[in-house]
């Protein structure tokens, strides 16, 4: 084996396109997990990595501490409650002291600077959550799973997913009481299995159920989403870098009544098993030029948006969140 560089990878997550291009590059591939000569390594959480021997500013390591925190679905649904649940608490105690302590309030209506010192004396808006995120709740606690089932009892539409998976395996619509009823009596079976089961207890994946947004913003008649690129680079100072990404659409114009899962999920994974998709594959993904110019033709004069809103107004907006 040469000199190097050295590349590790384990799992499969992105690990082919990671391997072109490192080889593309003259690194060569490891296959130790033990050796601390690599500059990348590429590993899934099962695979983890204690950053004991880690250099840093000579070695690329994907693996964040506490990664799942975030990237499963109930973990960001509690990050984000705490995260209102703190901010309204700041919120209360300014308002406090202003009251206490008139001051210069000109800068009243401004956003969330996100540091303290802008806090200070100041009042400021707060984004609340049901702004942004669909009424959610977690299935694996009895009190919200209670709430739910008492509160889904007319014609609704909720979306049901669980906690850690991707790819939209395990996602199904709410879309009656019978369907929520029928949620309702497996997961009282399940739980009624393992409680009489003679081995230790073992929970049953955990899921969340959301209010489904049955009125989407589309393009073209079809369901999209952006999937834009965020890499935290540092902590201590925050360096951030960010990438605008592209835009995904689904093969077929958007039905709320439908039963096809790709009408309503747009991930490419699942687009792939619509029938249309070897025909409509390069229409299921926009380049964000592509988008730019849409928005530009289409919604600029109409809904007054300034010139180029995707690479300034959304761009902006998208890497601050």
């Amino acid at each position: 084996m040469g000199p190097g560089p050295y590349f590790y990878i384990s799992g499969s997550n992105g690990a082919g396109l990671v391997s072109i291009y490192c080889q593309s590059r003259g690194w060569q591939r490891i296959y130790d997990n033990r050796r601390e000569d690599y500059a990348l390594k590429w590993c899934e959480i099962k695979c983890r990595e204690t950053y004991y021997h880690f250099k840093e500013g000579e070695q690329l390591l994907y693996q964040i501490p506490n990664n799942g925190v975030l990237t499963s679905k109930i973990g960001l649904l509690c990050c984000l409650r705490e995260q209102e649940r703190m901010m309204k608490k700041i919120s209360r105690s300014s308002n406090s002291k202003n009251a206490r302590s008139p001051k210069d309030n000109s800068h009243s209506n401004s956003p969330v600077l996100g540091t303290s010192s802008y806090w200070k004396g100041h009042n400021f808006l707060l984004l609340k959550m049901e702004e942004f995120f669909p009424e959610s709740f977690r299935l694996d606690l009895k009190d919200e799973r209670d709430a739910f089932f008492e509160l889904c009892k007319e014609e609704q539409i909720w979306i049901c997913k669980p906690s850690c998976s991707n790819q939209g395996r395990g996602i199904f619509l709410l879309k009656n009481p019978a369907a929520v009823n029928t949620l309702q009596a497996k997961l009282h079976s399940t739980e009624e299995y393992l409680l009489n089961k003679r081995v230790p207890y073992q929970a049953s994946q955990a899921r969340i159920v959301q209010r489904y947004i049955h009125q989407p913003l589309l393009l073209e008649g079809k369901k999209f989403d952006v999937r834009s690129y965020l890499l935290v680079a540092c902590t201590a100072p925050y360096v951030l870098f960010f990438a605008q990404g592209y835009v995904r659409l689904t093969c077929v114009n958007y039905d709320a009544a439908s039963d096809d899962l790709t009408v309503h999920l747009t991930n490419q994974y699942m687009q792939k098993k619509n029938s249309l998709y070897s025909q409509l594959k390069d229409e299921t993904v926009w380049r964000m030029e592509h988008f730019n110019s849409y928005v530009n033709e289409k919604f600029r004069k109409t809904s007054g948006l300034p010139k180029d809103w995707v690479f300034t107004v959304f761009t902006v907006s998208a890497s601050k969140c």
